[in-house]
């Protein structure tokens, strides 16, 4: 979301370059077609890549500190809530909210892993692509 509580939209801005286009455009078919890049292009497109995975990367450190003091919380809270007998309804009530929240947020941290590793999967296809093309002249002397 942005500043104002608005959706980014999917796919390039409307003023996007050509390269930004036919980044989207590898994105969207899982960089499966290099065949309409040159060689010269895909230089940027790596390193557009590699600055997507950089900040969703930053972002998984995020999530995964959050994930990490939830769990830490809920594992701190166990000794008091059966312990205690004079604050018992209130840690119990946080420790069970923690719970809550800690099922579904495994499952919302899971998918963005999975969409890290999409990407990682992904700059390897680019990286790959580009030895490719600086093999091939060698093979042909």
């Amino acid at each position: 979301m942005d500043s104002r509580g608005k959706l980014f939209p999917k796919g390039p801005p409307d003023n996007a370059s050509a390269l930004l286009k036919t980044y989207y455009r590898l994105v969207e078919g899982g960089f499966a077609d290099f065949g309409q890049v040159a060689d010269e292009e895909l230089e940027w497109l790596q390193a557009i890549h590699d600055k997507h995975l950089s900040f969703y990367k930053e972002e998984r450190r995020m999530h995964f500190g959050a994930f990490a003091l939830v769990a830490l919380a809920v594992v701190l809270l166990v000794p008091p809530v059966l312990s205690e007998e004079r604050y018992a309804l209130p840690l119990l009530a946080a420790f069970g909210l923690l719970l809550v929240l800690l099922v579904p947020y495994t499952v919302v941290y899971m998918r963005y892993e999975e969409g890290v590793r999409k990407k990682m999967r992904e700059s390897v296809l680019l990286e790959n692509e580009r030895r490719l093309r600086q093999e091939r002249p060698k093979e042909a002397v």
